[in-house]
């Protein structure tokens, strides 16, 4: 039986289609360490609210508001929240 992806997965391959795999993937990655004192792996589904808020910034920087808005509904839909 095939595991689901962890949600910081989902989250970073989404990102990895605007700021490149290596960026999206170190973005998640400080970002769970600093709001949430996790490991992307051990990042729940239920954390992903707050993993997104703090990566709000970074995103509304480099793609303005509207499209990090897009963004972070798309992965909201992509994780059932």
């Amino acid at each position: 039986m095939a595991t689901a992806k962890p949600p910081a997965l989902v989250v970073q391959e989404l990102l990895g289609q605007y700021m490149g795999p290596f960026t999206s993937k170190h973005a998640v990655q400080i970002v769970s360490r600093q709001t949430l004192s996790r490991e992307p792996e051990a990042v729940t589904r239920e954390q992903i609210p707050a993993l997104l808020e703090g990566l709000g910034p970074s995103l509304r920087t480099l793609l303005g508001k509207a499209s990090a808005e897009k963004l972070a509904d798309q992965i909201r839909l992509e994780l059932g929240l």
